[in-house]
């Protein structure tokens, strides 16, 4: 990649505090655990776990004035993302996603504040700066008018967007056939179809539905049971080894990165698959919502066959 081809990534920027219990969960009661704190948001891990990899990210995010803040926008200038077009908020604080998980590193429920979300206005004073991207990358975080009017203003660049959950995959439900690739869960792509994946055959029908709509790529994570990646042109269903997690926040947004850089380099779907597939691994062993252990030297691996 040359210094010009960088990628876009649009949406939110929070602080995580994840909540794992030493011993299976007891609903209604106290849970003796580990709490740890460390930065979040779908859009700034996609943009750390990029930079970690040495791909040229411009983060459009928002950022509170307070310590939370300061502290996030210090941790992405440290890691090598460009924040000079994010905004910075005096009137809300910092937002907090706090996730709850049972000793196997599962999450059960997750709470996120208030979030503060870059606009559709500010999005279009940087029109020139994302229009040259090589790549766009929304999170769905924006509020449904914003991430549909983006997607005209930058009607024929490759666009990505990030699920993020079934309460917010709802903005996109009438969108997907104008962006180029989607990533969800098997929840979120259960809803956006209508049709709940309870198989392979189902899976097979979801995925066929998003390209039929107009997706040119369609990425559906499985969770233990792996990745549905489907083109035109390819369609891959892969099961990694079993592993216990330590955490499972923020593998998918790791996912998402592996796919964008891997398409960055011109490799083939079996290799982006599994640089995917291997940087949500190490998220998942992870504590932190990015691996501090995902770096440029990824790029000298070989993972087809992963």
């Amino acid at each position: 990649m040359t210094s010009a081809t960088y990628v876009s990534i649009i949406g939110s920027a929070n602080m995580d505090i994840t909540a794992k219990s030493y011993k299976p969960l007891k609903p209604f009661d106290s849970n003796p655990g580990v709490v740890t704190l460390s930065p979040g948001g779908v859009a700034r891990n996609i943009a750390e776990n990029l930079a970690r990899l040495g791909t040229n990210v411009k983060l459009f995010a928002v950022f509170s004035n307070d310590f939370l803040g300061q502290k996030l926008l210090n941790d992405c200038l440290d890691i090598g993302i460009d924040v000079s077009q994010c905004k910075i908020s005096h009137e809300r604080p910092t937002p907090i996603y706090t996730a709850i998980l049972d000793n196997n590193g599962e999450m059960h429920a997750a709470i996120i504040g208030d979030t503060n979300i870059i606009t559709v206005d500010q999005i279009k004073k940087y029109y020139d700066t994302i229009n040259s991207s090589k790549i766009i990358v929304l999170d769905t975080n924006l509020n449904e008018n914003d991430i549909a009017e983006t997607l005209d203003i930058f009607k024929g660049k490759d666009i990505y967007v990030d699920a993020i959950s079934v309460t917010k995959a709802a903005r996109i439900k009438n969108l997907v056939g104008k962006f180029h690739t989607i990533k969800m869960n098997r929840m979120e792509a259960s809803f956006l179809a209508d049709c709940e994946i309870t198989d392979e055959d189902s899976l097979k029908k979801v995925s066929a539905h998003f390209l039929d709509l107009g997706a040119r790529r369609v990425i559906i994570s499985l969770g233990p049971d792996g990745i549905c990646y489907r083109t035109r042109g390819d369609e891959i269903r892969h099961t990694p080894k079993a592993i216990t997690p330590i955490n499972s926040t923020g593998a998918g947004d790791s996912l998402m990165a592996g796919i964008i850089h891997g398409t960055l380099k011109n490799k083939n779907a079996q290799h982006i698959v599994g640089l995917a597939l291997t940087m949500a691994k190490m998220t998942l062993m992870s504590e932190a919502a990015v691996s501090d252990k995902i770096d440029f030297t990824l790029n000298t691996q070989n993972f087809i066959g992963v």
